[in-house]
């Protein structure tokens, strides 16, 4: 089995939420009997949750030489319509009582889903190393799509895996979406190491979660900035979970003070917290920062994953090799994805990477080799021939003490502020004015009470756009 390596097949593999345990063994057969409703190197819409069958279909299609994409279930159906004409999947895998798609025809029942089957479909070319298709980070029903191949995902998962120190005692809890790269990334690197997840679709704010990280023993916790937000608002020291051995952080930036508030906290209970930077085009993880450096290399992605290699190009291609020096950041490994899809032509093509990749992303990095993220390559607006980086900004207003988002065009600043008590619109834009050096009549400030967010837990900055 592609993913799986595990000594002993009598190991839990997965405990969903009524309880039911699945073995090694038990998954193993499962994926092995499923495998028979597929025809070879076929694309599959799978559109799932977190459970066995999603994880069944996901392990079969990959495992008999199927392309899976993998969809959540909050996208609505004019998107997946829309997917469906661009790419024209053989098979759609999803939970339904009726069959909404012309042309198809229901081909198996399996655990509350329907596996539909095109009644006509004519051969498409997929290129011989394709495996998995995902959704880029910033978009849920876009065409645009980033093409994995096996050894990409074996890759990713042995190397988070080492550097978390995953064994066959680690159990994981799905904190996150399955068809998410991070969320993926965690049942991946658990599968692989031989360790256990507990299946749940429940959010970090319900307590039916906490339950089941108690009554199962979870021992590492995933989650992204705004679980962690979240998890502070509530109040993290009084989180009593003394199975919990491990908790990372990744999918954007989390404001420095509150990763040393949350490491502290953590610590004293005994529990190592991770700090990661990654994007779907490597699969999931580029960077790490261990526990130990988090206070000593304040707001780093610290360096590349185990396998991996970072550096910094400026705009003209070449390398920089100065200190704090802010270009590019690049990445290397086998991680790296071939490229990405936006038509069903794009499945055949090659790897146009070559194994690098260009994050976007503008970083630099200390004598010691510790990366910092200073903003996106395409987060900037130009105001009255001013260049201004969102990022930067949105820095700025957090250290204020204020939960920014800032977005724009070339003829106004936009900024989101969430409500604070402290918080005056006229002093604040005043403040930024004259930091940023444009005149206030360019920035609008609003208040609101929260910020939209995308289905990993990132601001929605084309939604944000539209509140008035």
């Amino acid at each position: 089995m592609f993913i799986f390596n595990v000594e002993n097949l009598n190991d839990i593999a997965l405990i969903e939420n009524n309880d039911s345990v699945i073995t090694y063994s038990d998954l193993y057969q499962q994926v092995r009997d499923f495998s028979s409703f597929f025809d070879y190197r076929h694309l599959v819409f799978i559109i799932g949750e977190n459970d066995v069958a999603t994880i069944v279909c996901y392990l079969s299609a990959v495992e008999s030489g199927m392309v899976p994409l993998l969809l959540g279930t909050k996208i609505n159906q004019n998107q997946i319509n829309n997917l469906i004409n661009i790419y024209k999947p053989k098979y759609i895998f999803q939970k339904l009582d009726s069959n909404p798609y012309r042309g198809f025809n229901l081909a198996s029942k399996y655990q509350g889903y329907s596996l539909f089957l095109r009644d006509k479909h004519e051969d498409i070319k997929l290129h011989p190393n394709l495996a998995l298709l995902l959704t880029t980070s910033g978009s849920t029903g876009s065409p645009k799509l980033v093409r994995l191949t096996k050894k990409n995902l074996i890759s990713n998962a042995k190397s988070i895996s080492k550097y978390l120190k995953i064994t066959s005692n680690d159990r994981a809890i799905t904190s996150l979406p399955f068809n998410y790269s991070y969320g993926l990334s965690v049942i991946n690197s658990h599968l692989i190491s031989g360790g256990s997840i507990v299946l749940s679709n429940s959010s970090m704010m319900e307590g039916d979660f906490w339950r089941l990280i108690s009554k199962h023993s979870v021992t590492s916790l995933a989650g992204v900035p705004y679980n962690y937000e979240m998890i502070l608002r509530l109040g993290i020291d009084r989180l009593e979970i003394p199975s919990i051995k491990k908790m990372t952080q990744a999918g954007g930036r989390l404001d420095f003070d509150k990763i040393k508030q949350i490491n502290k906290t953590l610590h004293s209970k005994k529990v190592r917290f991770y700090s990661m930077y990654g994007q779907t085009e490597a699969t999931a993880r580029i960077s790490y920062l261990p526990p130990e450096d988090i206070n000593k290399k304040p707001g780093s992605i610290g360096k590349a994953i185990p396998n991996g290699k970072l550096w910094i190009e400026n705009k003209n291609g070449e390398l920089i090799d100065q200190i704090h020096s802010v270009g590019e950041l690049i990445y290397s490994g086998e991680n790296v994805s071939m490229g990405y899809a936006k038509s069903i032509n794009d499945l055949k093509l090659g790897d146009m990477n070559k194994g690098v990749l260009r994050t976007g992303d503008l970083a630099r990095f200390d004598s010691d080799g510790y990366f910092f993220i200073e903003g996106s390559t395409n987060r900037f607006v130009k105001i009255f021939g001013n260049r201004i980086s969102l990022d930067s900004l949105e820095k700025i207003i957090v250290n204020k003490g204020f939960e920014s988002a800032a977005t724009g065009d070339n003829n106004k600043l936009l900024i989101y502020v969430i409500q604070n008590n402290n918080l005056s619109s006229d002093l604040l834009r005043s403040e930024i004015s004259e930091l940023i050096g444009i005149n206030q009549t360019a920035i609008q400030i609003s208040v609101v009470s929260e910020f939209p967010r995308l289905h990993n837990g990132k601001i929605d900055y084309k939604v944000i756009k539209n509140i008035k």
